[in-house]
């Protein structure tokens, strides 16, 4: 609503400005000064789920104790399974957001993830790098294959969305709300994706760690497992509780993903 509100006042600004500008020939500077901070806002609104502008995002839980959440993003690939192997010798619960064409690629794995008693997110189909310039029709299409698959592959319904790079635009909103999913976000970003050093990654990770901390982490990269491990042991130590994000957010994600393969 807020937004609506800002966009209609900024679309009546404008209106203001060209007819004024009919009878009184507007510097143009007065119009970058109008347009520019309303995109810039559109900007920041987009990128920053916890703003919750254009659609309400999970990212901080409102009575977490002393839990975290590990979420995996881009996944199923081939070293989810050693990630599984940690979180299996580790006894966590974690979620996984994944992308349609990697399920299509490896079916067993989602599989595991959920014979695991993990958590499934979707994370579209494609994870295009222009996924938030898509139109409103193909976003649905790119949620509402990427759920057929993972309901046929686990025999599991599927509402928790995680927008490819973490953006929340209109028409992602639009496609949610059609859609009918729960928008999945983070508060502890680890940049694995961005840095080769595994070991800075950790350190970024135990630094910031804290009570409802929800920590995005991807299972497709090289190092994730040996990170995954070093994050936990420093879980264990600092008496945190590593659950999925289901438990974090305290029953407010229904219904819940957790469970066997049917």
């Amino acid at each position: 609503m807020s937004f609506i509100i800002i966009r209609n006042s900024f679309v009546v600004l404008l209106l203001s400005l060209l007819v004024a500008d009919y009878f009184l020939e507007i510097h143009w500077a007065f119009y970058i000064l109008l347009v520019v901070p309303f995109l810039i806002f559109v900007v920041i609104a987009s990128s920053v789920m916890k703003f919750n502008i254009f659609v309400p995002a999970f990212t901080e839980p409102l009575d977490p104790g002393r839990k975290v959440a590990f979420t995996f993003d881009d996944g199923p690939a081939p070293g989810t399974n050693a990630v599984l192997d940690i979180l299996k010798k580790y006894q966590v619960k974690a979620s996984f957001f994944c992308i349609g064409n990697n399920i299509e690629k490896h079916p067993e794995i989602l599989k595991r993830i959920v014979a695991e008693g993990h958590v499934v997110g979707n994370h579209s189909w494609s994870h295009s790098n222009i996924f938030s310039l898509f139109g409103n029709k193909t976003i649905v299409n790119e949620i509402e294959r990427t759920n057929r698959l993972i309901t046929a592959i686990t025999g599991l319904a599927c509402n928790l969305f995680r927008p490819p790079y973490g953006v929340v635009n209109p028409p992602i909103a639009w496609a949610v709300g059609q859609t009918g999913m729960k928008v999945i976000g983070w508060n502890l970003r680890s940049f694995d994706t961005s840095t080769h050093d595994p070991e800075k990654v950790i350190r970024r990770i135990k630094k910031r760690m804290r009570r409802g901390s929800v920590i995005l982490l991807h299972d497709d990269r090289q190092h994730t497992a040996m990170i995954l491990e070093a994050v936990l042991a420093y879980a264990k130590e600092q008496n945190y509780e590593c659950v999925d994000v289901n438990t974090i957010f305290a029953g407010d994600l229904v219904p819940s993903l957790r469970g066997g393969v049917n």
